[in-house]
């Protein structure tokens, strides 16, 4: 098996080369335009994955936002190397609102939040304790592409896009390898997929967990994804359990193996009876997370682990 990393981030870690910087920097996000005079030194990650791009880009946090898992300072396995080598140690945020008065008592001089929903109201008073970086403009709330988070962050935190486009570009390669690795991927469709209130729910393209599955090589449906609803979510009731044989595979990131082959139209369709379904095992929690967050650190893990898995399930059809 390969081992993915991002080398570019170590090697910026460790030998810290002279990167370009420009401040005061301008730029534009969902909210506005904002101006950052000068580095910051005290960047707060309100974002529910915003850490990983900060730890990725060689920053530090003074405070992270814990989205679920319980991870100490809201770390997952694929970031840990990132942060210890940085020697962060940030204040976690533990419930989901922004804490007004707690974000204000961290003293940040910036504040990211790439991936957070922020309604106007919290964004003008966020916007009194520091700058705010919310979603890159032209997104919605969590329907940012990895590479403008990364850009948006880097420029904000650097004054320039230089790390980005490194680390961007290195991934990139990473991501072209495992095509590489896997031709097969090419020639098939697949999905990520939960069940909710009995309905088979499916990630339209414009999220992550289908944007990652389509960077492997895999390609969605056009039949599906036009049912995909303003927030991008499909929704199959048990009746039409047979639109699955759409998909030649499918990952359940929340795992619900036994509720999901329990219905019976479920266990009637080509991709139950030929086993390509694909389910997180037992400790493969952060696994699961991997694809959640689809970050530049996180990434290269879930390719890493889940590619084989997909080529597996692939080959019980065959």
């Amino acid at each position: 098996m390969r081992r993915f990393c991002l080398t570019v981030v170590a090697g910026m870690l460790l030998a810290s080369p002279a990167w370009a910087q420009s401040f005061p920097v301008t730029l534009t996000h969902a909210k506005g335009e904002i101006t950052i005079a000068a580095e910051p030194q005290r960047v707060l990650s309100l974002g529910l994955n915003d850490q990983d791009f900060l730890y990725a880009l060689g920053v530090a946090p003074v405070a992270v936002h814990e989205w679920w898992g319980e991870q100490p300072y809201a770390t997952w396995p694929w970031a840990e190397e990132a942060r210890l080598a940085l020697s962060a140690e940030p204040a976690v945020l533990m419930a989901y609102e922004a804490d007004l008065e707690w974000i204000a008592a961290q003293k940040p001089d910036l504040i990211v939040a790439t991936y957070y929903e922020l309604d106007e109201a919290t964004y003008e008073l966020l916007s009194q304790i520091a700058p705010v970086v919310a979603t890159p403009e032209g997104f919605k709330d969590y329907g940012a592409p990895w590479q403008e988070q990364l850009e948006l962050i880097a420029l904000a935190t650097s004054g320039s896009t230089e790390k980005a486009d490194a680390i961007a570009a290195e991934l990139d390669a990473q991501l072209a390898a495992i095509r590489q690795d896997y031709p097969q991927f090419a020639e098939h469709t697949a999905s990520m997929a939960d069940l909710r209130e009995g309905q088979f729910t499916l990630w339209a393209r414009e999220h992550a967990p289908t944007r990652f599955l389509e960077s492997l090589g895999f390609s969605f449906p056009e039949a599906l994804d036009a049912q995909a609803d303003e927030a991008g979510w499909i929704y199959l009731s048990a009746e039409k359990a047979d639109e699955l044989d759409l998909l030649d595979v499918v990952v359940w990131p929340n795992g619900k193996r036994e509720e999901v082959e329990a219905i019976s139209t479920y266990a009637n369709t080509r991709l139950f009876k030929e086993g390509r379904s694909v389910f997180p095992g037992e400790g493969e929690d952060a696994l699961a997370a991997a694809l959640w967050f689809y970050t530049p650190l996180s990434i290269g893990y879930a390719a890493e682990h889940f590619a084989p898995k997909l080529a597996a399930a692939l080959d019980t059809a065959e």
